[in-house]
């Protein structure tokens, strides 16, 4: 029977020492950039894309064990559904953000749980988000919303003329959440009323500055939804399309963002969830369905996310690229 190392989990009490180097910021940087989480294959690919495993791995456990980033405990191992090796935050990783920011926040006494949850109090209290754990049941799903994102950071930068020019986390949907109104028609076709939060996997801004140049319209807005396939097609209609549309048109998204315009990005895990969900998004939102746009996680690399023909149109047999939605209000 093989015998499991378990100081190999543990974070040592007296730390190895360690020089910060400028990498290290940017990888405290990086994962609070992509909502607190992120997978070492995607930290590999933005630092050590060259380098060898092992390489990267000697400088994460410096990182961890001197309570920069985290990493799963022998027991998380266990019991939390963990897809594939993950880094998240650490108490002084965010606290060097903190000092980046110049926003001083008092270190905590010891690591112990109460003076973690002060620290993340103190934290939110000065605006800053801190994901102490992964949000475990869906650690695969943002795991791959961060996948997406950099597909699309990756395809802007290929794109001459455009820009990814802002990109709101989840994460921040759910600190500050916007609550709205909404009608939709339940199974036996009655309309009913209902209040809902409203939370994105993201919202990002293209900007096309050919478009710009000529004074035409420039900038197309996004929503995302990473549907995993875990939800009934009725769910989806009732808590998804139905709210979606609203949202767009509501007062709490144009004091966010200032427009009333954008478009859902649905991402689906397969061809046939894609067909269902536009059917069902079609049925319950009728010409609307039109803000929709639909695509299988299997299309999106940064040489099609934007440019390519992959995202089909709600209401329309029509496959368009994202960047011919600029044109669109």
């Amino acid at each position: 029977m093989k015998t499991v190392n378990k100081n190999r989990y543990m974070r040592r009490s007296i730390p190895p020492a360690m020089r910060f180097q400028s990498r290290d910021g940017e990888i405290i940087q990086a994962l609070h950039k992509y909502d607190g989480v992120l997978a070492r294959r995607q930290i590999k690919d933005l630092f050590w894309k060259s380098a060898s495993i092992k390489t990267m791995e000697r400088r994460l456990t410096l990182l961890y064990h001197n309570g920069f980033i985290n990493l799963p405990s022998l027991d998380q191992r266990r019991t939390k559904p963990i897809p594939e090796p993950i880094v998240w935050l650490g108490w002084r990783g965010i606290l060097h953000l903190a000092g980046q920011m110049e926003i001083d926040v008092p270190f905590p006494n010891n690591t112990g749980e109460n003076q973690m949850r002060l620290l993340e109090k103190r934290l939110r209290e000065k605006g800053i988000g801190w994901q102490r754990e992964p949000r475990w049941s869906q650690l695969g799903h943002d795991i791959a919303v961060n996948d997406f994102r950099m597909a699309i950071e990756r395809a802007a930068i290929k794109w001459p003329s455009i820009t990814l020019e802002s990109w709101v986390p989840e994460g921040d949907f759910l600190r500050q959440m916007d609550t709205i109104e909404f009608e939709y028609k339940d199974q036996d076709g009655k309309t009913k009323k209902r209040r809902k939060g409203v939370r994105p996997d993201g919202f990002f801004v293209l900007l096309d500055h050919l478009r710009l140049i000529n004074n035409s319209l420039a900038r197309a807005r996004f929503l995302l939804e990473f549907d995993n396939g875990n939800h009934p097609l009725t769910r989806f209609a009732r808590d998804k399309a139905a709210p979606g549309v609203a949202y767009v048109r509501s007062r709490e998204y144009k004091q966010r963002f200032g427009f009333n315009s954008g478009r859902w990005l649905v991402v689906c895990n397969g061809e046939k969830r894609l067909h269902n969900l536009k059917a069902r998004t079609e049925k319950a939102v009728g010409v609307n369905a039109s803000i929709f746009l639909f695509t299988t996680m299997g299309q999106i690399e940064p040489e099609t996310v934007l440019n390519n023909p992959i995202w089909m149109r709600g209401g329309s047999k029509k496959v368009i690229s994202l960047v011919n939605t600029i044109e669109v209000k």
